[in-house]
């Protein structure tokens, strides 16, 4: 049976934690560039046992769901590590006891120790795609993945899909960092940082953005949506020709797209069901807040600001926050309204299964007036046919 602390399905920030056992783990500011949020409760540390990756996983104690930031921790793929190469950082499994019905937090590789082949083929076994770290590991972490991940990426024997596996997964873990920070303005340096350096990478390698369909994950999550729409929107804009500065603005809007939910009260992005009146109309303040959280950087040009700002204004002015008709939207924030409608759409949520491409082209087009305007959506349905969706 799996133990639900948090569903983690509906909620975009939830994951699994753990620490090193025998102490008290005080996840903060440390060297990570990143801001621990404040009020983590430790978590339960057992006393020291021998790595229980030296032996087969049992499944039923892993299959655990609860929020790692409320203790100090952030969920990381095994993807990401490089076997036989010293780990980056200390890491953990979450496993549930059922005797005492608590979370406990199991170290399985100390910072330094090489990662084994063996422990990944259990982990693998096991259908645990994930370990977990501290945040405030972040900058030592992000500072591996970019030495690993160049290697890869610059690697021509690499596949392209083990490419583009990496960077979903770098961009998707440092989405998570940030929203499980304190979300101070050095968090949000570090934030656009990242992301700039994610674009960069996707921007480095044509071939990473073709036939992503193969790749897409549905999913969802915040952090797996952002990532989707961030490649779907920079493949729509070298489909379209655009500048290669206005192609980048779209990668960058689209990863950033919904960093406004992070100000959002947890209960309602915990939240299973329908939501009222008043959570319907704080979730409409994410654009704003997003806008808001970003507009004193510098490094953030006008046109990513814009996209994050009116993302969800429709071309009949009804939608959100500025009510905005067609001519009054930026063009940018148009092309990242239907790929973000796209994507929700064929991917799965907790409250609609993932609609087959067709289906979802098939809506674009019925909303294609009030919505998105009679210009993009044409395009777009032949984007999706062309060599950077499709496989031919």
């Amino acid at each position: 049976m799996k133990k639900h602390f948090t569903d983690q399905q509906n909620n975009p920030l939830a994951g699994q934690a753990h620490d090193k056992p025998g102490t008290q783990p005080a996840p903060g500011p440390g060297d990570s560039g990143l801001s621990a949020p404040t009020g983590q409760e430790p978590p339960f540390i057992p006393p020291p046992t021998e790595n229980i990756l030296n032996r087969p996983l049992d499944r039923g104690v892993l299959s655990i769901n609860f929020d790692p930031a409320q203790v100090g921790m952030c969920p990381m793929s095994v993807e990401m590590l490089v076997v036989d190469e010293p780990t980056p950082s200390d890491l953990y499994l979450a496993l549930y006891n059922s005797d005492t019905q608590r979370v406990e937090m199991r170290s399985v590789c100390a910072q330094g120790e090489p990662f084994r082949q063996l422990w990944r083929d259990r982990l693998k076994r096991a259908d645990q795609q994930k370990v977990y770290v501290q945040i405030s590991d972040a900058r030592r972490l992000h500072d591996y993945f970019t030495q690993h991940s160049t290697k890869i990426i610059d690697d021509p024997r690499i596949t392209r899909r083990k490419k583009v596996t990496v960077v979903q997964e770098m961009a998707m873990f440092n989405l998570q960092l940030f929203f499980s920070s304190s979300l101070e303005p050095r968090d949000l340096d570090c934030m656009v940082e990242r992301s700039q350096d994610t674009v960069g990478r996707l921007a480095r390698d044509p071939q990473v953005l073709n036939n992503l369909s193969e790749v897409l994950r549905t999913d969802y999550s915040t952090y797996a949506h952002s990532v989707n729409v961030c490649m779907l929107a920079m493949a729509f804009g070298t489909y379209l020709g655009l500048h290669p500065s206005r192609i980048h603005s779209l990668g960058m809007g689209g990863l950033l797209h919904d960093i406004g939910m992070a100000r959002l009260p947890r209960q309602i992005l915990d939240k299973c069901g329908d939501l009222n009146r008043d959570e319907r109309n704080a979730i409409r303040r994410h654009p704003r807040l997003g806008y808001d959280m970003l507009v004193s950087i510098s490094s953030i040009p006008y046109d990513v600001l814009m996209i994050i700002l009116h993302h969800h204004e429709n071309a009949d002015g009804s939608g959100y926050p500025s009510g905005f008709t067609s001519a009054r939207i930026p063009e940018l924030a148009k092309l990242l309204r239907v790929v973000d409608s796209y994507d929700a759409m064929t991917s799965m949520r907790p409250y609609h299964d993932a609609k087959p491409a067709y289906e979802a082209a098939t809506s674009l087009i019925e909303s294609m007036s009030g919505k998105f305007g009679s210009g993009l959506v044409p395009k777009f349905i032949r984007f999706l046919g062309s060599p950077y969706i499709a496989t031919v």
